[in-house]
């Protein structure tokens, strides 16, 4: 059959007419002709952010009831891909709002009286509105440029290569976030620094799972990134420019054009960047296979480990929310490490978690009234506890005990696992104490703490391993990758929040420690010729 071509000026199943894509530009137009330079935060929204919203919105509903997937070629069907649209939301209000409120309390930022409806917390409601349109939006015009795009390359790079790319582009970032947490140590850095540490370690975590899937999908990645970043670019500065916010000079580098400082050039990127990374990846055919790959095996305690190193990344920056994510942190990595005992070695894990929580009561209860082994001390936090300790303590016993014995070379947990916890409690108790969980008599030397507190931590931590590897004697030689991975990547944590908590030299102390108790396992396993991540729980 001959094929029959389109005629001239006509519009593809499912798509707009060409003319409506300039409705926002209209809509642009009349709010800046009717509310500049006196703009409310409000008629921000009616001018710049709800008429491109309504007509993603419109050309989505649009190419749906034309029988068009929503999502275009990207790889799932209409209900998954507004599902998953909806969750980014969700986790895009979650996330941002801590961030955000800390932001205004700091005076990074902020908004003339008269400009905002109201605020919950230290933010406008309106901003929490562009939470909401800025994701969903970004969300829709992803949708439309896939549909736009036609197929879309489904497959992943070759296994090494793509393994490869993962692993170098979620250094590169997590080493970005690094830098944006020292730079939190100038006034001038602030900005920045704040937008680093709180973005790229999601987007590292984002590109650690599927940054192969992404770079094979490049176009449409990049297209759908830069659309919305740049519009959100001229309308941010135009907002600024109007006074509907401000940004502090003080807190930024200094470097802007036309108006828009880096920062918030910077902001809008990410953000955007975010959205289209989660999105493809989540829509792309290979990742649910990807996912039941990284589940299969018995590895169901990775999800909650990476929710515990997620829900470590706003605690600096919500310093008043500080107990609240203290206790998810704890909660999640428990139950991670208690999930990973329970696949290994089955209902023993029970016992294991019973003994370890009991003994985190009991050590703490005589401690806190006797001042042994620790030192004198009182606990002064808030939340639940037994017997006056706070309940994030026994479960950080648990945690804590299990990954330093998986940290130890095979046979070697009695000396070298008190040591990765005595490593671990030199960031961890300076903070502790400076956000009011506990408090020494008299102070310390060492940032608040007495020196035999670390020295009680060594006694009580070879007791317990001890208990714990008697009754499970496979423990002592079961060189479990991911709690290693929890190990170095705490040191990297602990050293970061201590730098943005105004503590460099815990920081500074805790942080070699803990990479020195790794080369220790390291060290091992050269000299005894073994293979490197050897193990049943390996990746």
């Amino acid at each position: 059959m001959e094929r029959v071509s389109a005629p001239p000026g006509a519009v593809k199943r499912g798509a707009l007419p060409p003319w409506a894509w300039g409705l926002p530009l209209l809509a642009l137009a009349a709010g800046a002709a009717a509310f500049a330079p006196e703009m409310t935060y409000a008629q921000f929204h009616l001018t710049f952010t709800i008429p491109p919203f309504v007509l993603l919105a419109v050309a989505s509903l649009h190419a749906v009831r034309a029988g068009v997937p929503l999502a275009g070629g990207l790889g799932r069907g209409d209900r998954f891909a507004a599902i998953a649209l909806a969750i980014h939301a969700a986790i895009a209000i979650i996330y941002t709002t801590p961030w955000d409120n800390y932001l205004v309390y700091l005076g990074v930022w902020g908004y003339p009286e008269g400009r905002v409806l109201a605020t919950i917390g230290y933010v406008p409601v309106e901003e929490y509105f562009f939470f909401l349109i800025q994701t969903i939006g970004t969300g829709l015009a992803l949708f439309a440029i896939a549909r736009a795009s036609g197929p879309l390359p489904d497959g992943s790079l070759a296994p090494r290569v793509g393994a490869w790319v993962r692993a170098v582009g979620a250094g590169a970032l997590l080493a970005g976030a690094a830098a944006g947490v020292f730079a939190l140590g100038t006034e001038r850095g602030t900005y920045m620094g704040l937008i680093t540490a709180w973005a790229l370690p999601v987007i590292a975590l984002q590109w650690g799972f599927g940054g192969d899937l992404l770079v094979r999908r490049w176009r449409l990645v990049s297209v759908a990134v830069a659309v919305p970043t740049l519009y959100l670019w001229v309308a941010d500065a135009l907002a600024i420019g109007w006074s509907i916010w401000w940004i502090d000079p003080a807190a930024t580098v200094g470097w802007s054009a036309f108006g828009l400082p880096i920062e918030e050039a910077l902001f809008f990127l990410v953000t955007n960047v975010l959205v289209v990374f989660g999105m493809v990846v989540a829509l792309h055919p290979a990742s649910m296979p990807r996912l039941r790959g990284i589940m299969a095996g018995g590895r169901a305690w990775r999800p909650p480990l990476v929710l515990w190193a997620v829900s470590m990344v706003p605690a600096p920056l919500a310093p008043t929310l500080f107990p609240v994510f203290a206790y998810v942190a704890t909660g999640l990595l428990a139950l991670g490490v208690f999930i990973y005992v329970w696949s290994r070695y089955g209902r023993v894990a029970i016992v294991l978690f019973a003994v370890a929580f009991v003994f985190g009561v009991v050590v703490e209860a005589i401690g806190a009234a006797t001042g042994v082994p620790f030192g004198a001390y009182a606990y002064t936090a808030t939340g639940p506890s037994l017997l006056g300790v706070p309940l994030l303590v026994p479960l950080g016993w648990w945690a804590f005990t299990i990954i330093a014995i998986a940290v130890a070379p095979p046979g070697r947990a009695l000396l070298v696992a008190p040591l990765a916890l005595v490593a671990w409690d030199l960031g961890l108790d300076p903070l502790m104490v400076q956000q009011g969980f506990w408090r020494f008599d008299g102070g310390g030397a060492y940032l608040g703490v007495p020196l035999s507190n670390f020295v009680g931590w060594f006694v009580a931590g070879a007791a317990l391993v001890w208990l714990l590897t008697r009754i499970e004697g496979r423990l002592t030689v079961d060189t479990a990758y991911d709690l290693r991975v929890v190990y170095v990547a705490q040191a990297f944590l602990i050293g970061a929040g201590s730098v943005m908590f105004g503590l460099p030299l815990a920081a500074a102390v805790a942080v070699p420690a803990m990479l020195a108790i790794c080369s220790i396992w390291w060290w091992t396993r050269e000299r005894s010729g073994g293979p490197h991540g050897a193990s049943p729980a390996g990746p």
